[in-house]
């Protein structure tokens, strides 16, 4: 446990565990959340907004999720990797349980996908007419649909059919290629169940278990490149209007667990830590996101364990910031 100095020297005291944790956390990111935390002893003092959906069977809301993407390796090639994604998600509430769970119908549509990597001769796009499969696959995903259920502070319990829907877009292709191989996985980790989870945990789940409070912590799951990661949010309502709340916080990847695994450069182990900043802004009277703007920081080290190529112990770090820039609207 370490004391926060930027509190100190503000005189102020935070009792809620926001400078006293993480003994690995640098000096930007404590002030980052120190600064936060001393906002709610501010404007929002005997302020009880409600933090949680309040959504009504029939209506429909979107999200719009543009996501910008940059991957630098120091491996012996200098990979780079520059990955564009956007994706409107429309949900439509279908059923609105007795204990206040709601189930919602989704589906995708407008999306656009691309990745660039000329080291290792990758270029594709969802608009080229290079990729005409690329573009069948992501129309056919289009004509889709899944349900999800989800609580009132917005945690996701089921996903419903999404799985089914890419079982199907596999089986339906008729000859096996490598190119049909990298498009499926491509996908699959941009749309697909794990894609989604990451996403609706990322962007949706963002109230409070129990409410009223003014900070909060939640526990998610993210998966980056495939590796199921754990992040802990901590987050601050920093201001309440009649019609807005502003949600701020900080989140960071749990760094603890190793993955080992098979890949071309041989036996590797890997360790994945960072850091992710959120800026909401959400719609008072029902809680849906009207806007955000996420910044994330991740690194990981990959360490040789066997291989013909590289020799054992070798650490290569690979570095990765990706932007989301969030819309919602409520649909008529």
């Amino acid at each position: 446990m370490h004391k926060c100095n930027y509190c100190y020297s503000n005189n102020k005291m935070i009792s809620v565990n926001y400078c006293y944790f993480y003994p690995h956390m640098n000096s930007f990111q404590k002030v980052v959340i120190c600064a936060l935390s001393l906002l709610v002893s501010g404007p929002l003092a005997g302020q009880d907004p409600e933090l949680y959906y309040r959504l009504q069977t029939g209506e429909s809301y979107s999200l719009v999720i543009d996501l910008q993407q940059s991957t630098n390796s120091e491996s012996m090639e200098r990979e780079e990797i520059s990955f564009y994604s956007l994706a409107s998600l429309v949900f439509t509430v279908d059923t609105l349980h007795s204990n206040g769970d709601y189930t919602l119908g989704v589906f995708y549509e407008d999306l656009l996908i691309s990745m660039i990597s000329p080291q290792m001769g990758i270029d594709i796009s969802s608009a080229s007419q290079k990729n005409p499969l690329l573009s069948e696959m992501v129309n056919r995903l289009e004509n889709e649909n899944f349900q999800v259920l989800m609580s009132p502070a917005g945690e996701l319990k089921e996903i419903r059919g999404l799985d089914l829907m890419f079982s199907d877009l596999e089986t339906q292709q008729g000859q096996d290629s490598l190119e049909q191989e990298v498009i499926l996985n491509t996908l699959n980790e941009a749309y697909g169940p794990d894609a989604f989870s990451s996403f609706f945990n990322l962007f949706v789940w963002i109230y409070p278990v129990i409410s009223p409070m003014n900070n909060w912590t939640n526990d998610i799951t993210y998966y980056f490149n495939t590796k199921a990661v754990k992040i802990v949010n901590r987050f601050v309502l920093s201001k309440a209007r009649d019609d807005l709340l502003v949600i701020q916080g900080l989140g960071m990847l749990n760094a603890n667990k190793e993955f080992y695994e098979t890949t071309n450069m041989g036996k590797v182990k890997s360790s994945v830590s960072g850091s992710q900043t959120y800026d909401f802004q959400v719609d008072r009277h029902t809680g849906w996101l009207k806007k955000c703007v996420s910044r994330q920081r991740v690194l990981i080290e990959t360490t040789i364990l066997e291989s013909k190529y590289f020799p054992s112990g070798l650490k290569i770090p690979s570095y990765t910031e990706t932007v989301f820039e969030v819309k919602g609207s409520k649909l008529q």
